[in-house]
């Protein structure tokens, strides 16, 4: 029993010496996870509670999903995908590397989003909702359910009025002969900018934030704390 005892209180002293090398070696934690189930961050089962530390990576497994919070503002994957978290100023930068991202970005915390050499952000200082889908190699499958976004692709630049999700086909000289179908709604073509980028307007914005499962979990002010918080 007593040499039980002393593995156990050796386990817990190497988990907390290795937690709190991870929260020194960090600095302050960017963000922390309010919810995940089939999810990682790094290379370890992620769960809520957790902090997010600057560069570390988030993935989703088929049927995961994984939020964070960074100050007012919230990013959530479902399932197969990926991303790594940076800061950026008072918000944080997300490099989508699969899949798809939801941000829930506020003025006091701005997210902005990379994807397939694409940056998008907040029109001008406003909150924004948006959808991040990378839709195939190339393709990006963007919704805009509150507020606008900048949409910027090397020198192709583009506001992304609120209410639209877009289909933008990168690095295609004049975009597809026939828009591909989109369920139940109809493609428009966007109008060009004489660059290789070709924009196509879906009907209608989509699924709503409750196909996320996110909208009370913004709304909560019980959040989870995280044991790095300080």
């Amino acid at each position: 029993m007593q040499v039980l005892r002393g593995v156990l209180a050796l386990s817990l002293c190497l988990s907390l010496y290795a937690y709190n090398f991870q929260v020194y070696a960090g600095g302050k934690p960017l963000g922390i996870l309010t919810l995940a189930y089939g999810a990682h961050l790094n290379a370890s089962d992620a769960f809520a509670g957790l902090s997010v530390f600057d560069g570390e990576r988030l993935s989703t497994d088929s049927e995961g999903k994984v939020s964070a919070r960074v100050g007012g503002s919230v990013i959530t994957m479902i399932e197969k995908s990926a991303a790594i978290l940076q800061r950026s100023g008072d918000g944080a930068h997300v490099d989508l590397e699969a899949g798809s991202v939801y941000v829930w970005s506020a003025e006091s915390n701005p997210l902005e989003v990379h994807a397939e050499g694409a940056f998008l952000r907040a029109h001008s200082a406003q909150q924004v909702q948006a959808q991040i889908l990378m839709f195939a190699p190339k393709v990006l499958q963007i919704t805009t359910r509150q507020g606008s976004l900048d949409f910027v692709y090397g020198k192709e630049f583009r506001a992304l009025p609120e209410g639209q999700t877009y289909r933008i086909y990168l690095e295609s000289e004049d975009g597809p002969r026939t828009p591909p179908p989109a369920g139940s709604g109809t493609e428009k073509p966007g109008q060009s900018t004489g660059t290789k980028v070709a924009y196509f307007i879906l009907a209608g914005a989509g699924a709503g934030l409750a196909a996320w499962g996110i909208h009370d979990l913004i709304q909560s002010h019980n959040g989870v704390e995280s044991p790095a918080k300080p």
